[in-house]
C-alpha cells in the first residue's frame, strides 16, 4: 500500500487541524473560527440544549441518518464519488420488509428477505459503476427502477402491519436508557472504523480511492471494489428502512423522500453528513468516524435550530449552507497542502 493512502487511513481531526496551522490559511482558520463561534453561541443559548434528555435525543436523531452516512463513506472513499439512490433504496426496502411483515412471514425472515433486496440493489449498481459507468448516471438511473419498483410493489399505498410484532424491539425498545437504534448505530460505527482500519478490505479501499493506478498495478481493481462498497451502502440503507419501519409499524415509498423530518431530502443528508464530516469526495481521504461524527454535528444543528423556533425552511437552508462551507474549507486545505509540497 502506498504512503498516501497510510497517511490518509491514519488521519485524524487532530492530524487535520495540525496540518491547517502548518499550511498558514488564515482564510480556513478564520472560517472555521467563525463558524464554531456561531454555533456554540447558539448552542448556549438554546433553551434546554444542555440536558441530558436533549443530548440523547441528538444522538438517536443522528443514528438513521448516520448509519446510511457510513454506508456511503465506504463508496466516497473508494473514489466512487455518492451513490444518488440512497433514499429510493431505503424506500424499496421499507416496502419489502412491511410487505413480508404484513403477510406474517416474522422479523427474521422479513429481515433477510430485505436484506437480500438491498444486496441485489447494491450488487447493480456496482457492477455498472465498475464496468465503466458514471457514478451519478448509474445511481441516479437506479434510483428511479428502485422507487418506480416500490410504487408499483405497495400501489404507492401505506402498507402495515399489526403490533405487536417482532420488529419492536428495534424501532422502540431501549437498553440501559438508550434507544436500541443509538446502540446500533454506536456498534456500526465502531465496527466501520475497524474494518477500514485495520481490515484488508479497508486498507484497499484507501489504495484505490487514493490512487486507482496503483490500486489497478498490485491487482485490486475497482471493479469488484465498486460492488463490495455499493453493497455495503445499501445494506446500510435497507438496515435503516427496517429500523424505521420497525418503530412505525408502516411502510410508504415516501417516508424518505423531503417528508423524511423537517430537515430536507434524505440523500442530501447523507451526502451533507459524508462532507460535513471531511470525506474528500475524489476518495483516498477519511473515515466512517468522520461521518458518525457529521451525523451528530448536523443532527445538533438542527436540534438548535428547532430549540430556537426555526421552521424548515431555514434548517434545511443550513444544510446546505454547511455542504458549501465543507467543500469550500476542504478545498483550500488541500490547495495548501500542495502549496507546500
Amino acid at each position: 500500500m502506498n504512503t498516501t493512502a497510510n497517511v490518509y487511513a491514519s488521519a485524524s481531526p487532530a492530524s487535520l487541524f495540525n496540518r491547517i496551522i502548518q499550511n498558514h490559511s488564515p482564510i480556513v482558520i478564520v472560517l472555521v473560527a467563525l463558524f464554531l463561534a456561531v454555533f456554540l453561541y447558539g448552542m448556549v443559548t438554546a433553551p434546554n440544549f444542555l440536558t441530558l434528555f436533549n443530548l440523547k435525543t441528538i444522538v438517536r436523531d443522528a443514528a438513521l441518518v448516520g448509519i446510511m452516512a457510513i454506508g456511503l463513506t465506504f463508496v466516497t472513499l473508494s473514489g466512487n464519488f455518492f451513490l444518488l439512490s440512497m433514499k429510493e433504496t431505503a424506500a424499496l426496502s421499507i416496502i419489502a420488509f412491511a410487505t413480508a411483515m404484513s403477510a406474517g412471514y416474522g422479523f427474521e425472515l422479513s429481515f433477510l428477505f430485505t436484506m437480500l433486496i438491498a444486496l441485489a440493489a447494491g450488487v447493480l449498481q456496482g457492477a455498472l459503476i465498475g464496468l465503466g459507468g458514471n457514478p451519478i448516471v448509474v445511481t441516479l438511473g437506479a434510483a428511479g427502477l428502485f422507487f418506480g419498483v416500490a410504487s408499483w410493489w405497495s400501489e404507492n399505498l401505506v402498507v402495515s402491519f399489526r403490533r405487536p410484532h417482532g420488529a419492536e424491539w428495534l424501532g422502540s425498545g431501549s437498553l440501559f436508557g438508550l434507544p436500541n437504534i443509538t446502540i446500533a448505530f454506536i456498534l456500526i460505527s465502531i465496527t466501520a472504523e475497524i474494518v477500514l482500519r485495520y481490515s484488508t478490505f479497508g486498507r484497499q479501499v484507501y489504495l484505490i480511492g487514493a490512487n486507482r493506478a496503483a490500486g489497478k498495478a498490485t491487482g485490486h481493481e475497482n471493479f469488484s471494489m465498486a460492488i463490495k462498497t455499493c453493497a455495503i451502502a445499501s445494506i446500510c440503507s435497507a438496515f435503516v428502512a427496517i429500523a424505521f419501519s420497525a418503530q412505525v409499524s408502516s411502510a410508504h415509498v415516501n417516508y424518505f423522500s423531503s417528508e423524511f423530518g423537517s430537515s430536507g431530502d434524505m440523500t442530501i443528508l447523507v451526502i451533507a453528513t459524508v462532507m460535513v464530516g471531511g470525506n474528500s469526495i475524489m476518495g483516498g481521504f477519511g473515515s466512517t468516524l468522520r461521518s458518525s461524527l457529521g451525523a451528530v454535528f448536523i443532527s445538533t444543528v438542527d436540534n438548535m435550530m428547532v430549540l430556537h423556533g426555526f421552521n424548515s425552511g431555514p434548517r434545511v437552508l443550513a444544510v446546505g449552507l454547511m455542504i458549501v462551507f465543507s467543500i469550500i474549507v476542504f478545498a483550500l486545505v488541500r490547495r495548501g497542502s500542495r502549496a507546500q509540497e
